[in-house]
C-alpha cells in the first residue's frame, strides 16, 4: 500500500481528470445499489458525503481507487469519487481509506496507541 502525505497526493495518484458533480444522487437515484467501500457506504448512510466527482483514473481500478471510494456507476458509465471531508483544504487532509468502517479506523487507532505505549 502506497503511502501518502495527504489527500490531494492521494488524488492526484489515482485521477487523472474530474469534474464536480454534486447533482449526482439526483441524476441517479439508486447509487446504492453500486459497489461502494464499507467507509463509503457508512458515509453515505450518515449523509456525510459532501461533495461527488465524476472522475477518470489512471489504468484500472485498483487498492488507491479503492481507498478513495471511488466506484463505478453502472447506469451513467462513469467513474465516481466521494468526498467525505469538507472546510479544510486538501493538501491538510490527511489520505484516507474508505475501505473501512468507523469501528475499524477506531481500532487501527487503539492499537497504534498501545504500540505506543508500550514503547515507554
Amino acid at each position: 500500500m502506497r503511502e501518502f502525505n495527504n489527500y490531494m497526493e492521494q488524488v492526484k495518484y489515482s485521477v487523472s481528470q474530474m469534474v464536480l458533480f454534486n447533482n449526482y444522487p439526483r441524476v441517479n437515484i439508486d447509487y446504492f445499489d453500486n459497489d461502494l467501500q464499507a467507509g463509503t457506504l457508512q458515509s453515505l448512510e450518515e449523509d456525510y458525503v459532501y461533495q461527488w466527482y465524476a472522475v477518470e483514473i489512471f489504468g484500472d481500478e485498483n487498492e488507491e481507487t479503492e481507498r478513495l471510494g471511488i466506484f463505478w456507476d453502472e447506469y451513467l458509465e462513469i467513474y465516481i469519487m466521494p468526498v467525505t471531508h469538507f472546510g479544510t483544504i486538501w493538501t491538510g487532509v490527511e489520505p484516507v481509506d474508505e475501505r473501512k468502517r468507523v469501528e475499524d479506523k477506531n481500532n487501527d487507532t487503539n492499537i497504534q496507541a498501545a504500540k505506543h505505549a508500550q514503547k515507554f
